[in-house]
């Protein structure tokens, strides 16, 4: 089929102009008004104002004291303690003083527990705000709205236990560690932990019979398992008044030797905790929230503070008539979450005694000598802190 004449010139034109302007059949529809470059880099601006500090205020009641931190709006924060400073330390991320705090950024207390607030504002979006206080138990945070504002409870510490009189130590609780199904490390040799512990702790229980006439109670006087939680029962309803757990340690590195002493508390080191680890290994709970645990624990204050010092005099007496006699790394007095120290209400420390997976050390826990010299070097330490607290 012919197309007309004049039809064949139009279709003609439009190819024609097609192949001169090829983007004209795609390009999208566009606004009269062309964009510029600096329109077409704009973006919204959703950046958060910071946050004003507008006032603080305190109150005294009979169980606390009550500090409100009075915001704009919400605002990131983190409280952390410093013992040594007596301080609490509000730090609050994006925000800024207000005009009143600008003014008046450091002002004293009322009440018991706390002595001043101090109020700091480092760079241009940082605050820190100190409370110091003249004593302190524990202490909770909380965030309100409407309006919005962080709020810091104080409360005083529980009131000290008396340290006992020198007569009240009368009763002594001697906890060899492990036992029966639960045999504790063992050496290349074939030691066994459980057995050498248990050696140990009967010389001591004989020393301290027959030199300070006191009442001893072992844990376990013979091979069988009983549970970390029942060795602080045993101490607890016989009144002890010190508690005293025996045990060697190992380590993966058969290059580690030495003789240390452990209070309960958060781990001095990653290798403490892994000796709570082990020495907690017949628990199922996990040693770091065991850790958390204690730490929250306020009523252990003056049991911890004896413990300090019973481990001390442990340890000198160690280093004295034990490592001066069989030189070996002094690894000293140490902190970790012991289940076995937990809830004692006495008094209590955890002695490792050489490490069986040392060579040399091996060696030595194998001779009645050397378990004759460990028992005499922690008997001695028990008669020094006895000796302490007697004032003589």
């Amino acid at each position: 089929m012919k197309l007309p004449a004049r039809h064949f010139y139009s279709v003609f034109f439009i190819a024609f102009t097609l192949s001169l302007f090829p983007d004209f059949s795609s390009a999208p529809l566009r606004s009269a008004q062309a964009e510029t470059p600096a329109q077409r880099n704009v973006k919204p601006n959703h950046k958060r104002p910071a946050t004003v500090i507008q006032k603080i205020r305190h109150s005294n009641s009979a169980e606390n004291t009550r500090v409100v931190i009075d915001l704009s709006e919400t605002a990131s924060y983190a409280v952390t303690r410093d013992a040594s400073s007596q301080t609490l330390l509000v730090k609050l991320e994006k925000s800024v003083l207000g005009k009143s705090l600008k003014q008046r950024p450091d002002f004293a207390a009322s009440g018991d527990l706390l002595k001043n607030i101090v109020v700091t504002q480092r760079g241009g979006n940082t605050v820190y705000i100190s409370l110091r206080y003249k004593q302190l138990g524990a202490h909770k945070h909380m965030t309100l709205e409407n309006p919005d504002r962080l709020v810091i409870d104080l409360f005083p510490p529980p009131p000290l236990k008396s340290p006992p009189a020198a007569f009240a130590i009368d009763t002594i609780v001697i906890d060899p560690g492990h036992g029966g199904k639960d045999p504790g490390a063992r050496s290349r040799g074939g030691l066994k932990e459980k057995n050498l512990v248990l050696d140990i702790s009967r010389r001591l229980k004989k020393l301290i019979e027959t030199r300070l006439k006191k009442k001893v109670i072992m844990t376990r006087n013979r091979d069988v398992f009983i549970s970390l939680k029942r060795r602080t029962e045993i101490a607890n309803e016989n009144n002890a008044d010190l508690f005293i757990s025996v045990h060697v340690n190992s380590a993966a590195s058969r290059k580690l030797k030495g003789i240390e002493v452990y209070l309960l508390g958060r781990a001095s080191d990653k290798r403490a905790l892994a000796v709570a680890k082990r020495e907690n290994a017949e628990t199922h709970k996990s040693v770091v929230d065991f850790e958390k645990m204690i730490l929250n624990d306020l009523e252990r204050e003056f049991t911890r503070n004896a413990s300090l010092e019973l481990a001390h005099f442990t340890n000198d007496a160690l280093k004295k008539n034990l490592i001066a006699k069989y030189p070996t790394n002094a690894l000293g007095v140490k902190r970790a979450p012991f289940y076995v120290l937990n809830h004692t209400d006495m008094p209590a420390i955890l002695a490792e005694i050489s490490f069986i997976s040392n060579r040399k050390e091996e060696k030595r826990l194998r001779s009645p000598k050397y378990r004759q010299q460990a028992a005499e070097s922690l008997f001695k330490g028990i008669k020094s802190y006895i000796r302490s607290q007697q004032g003589s």
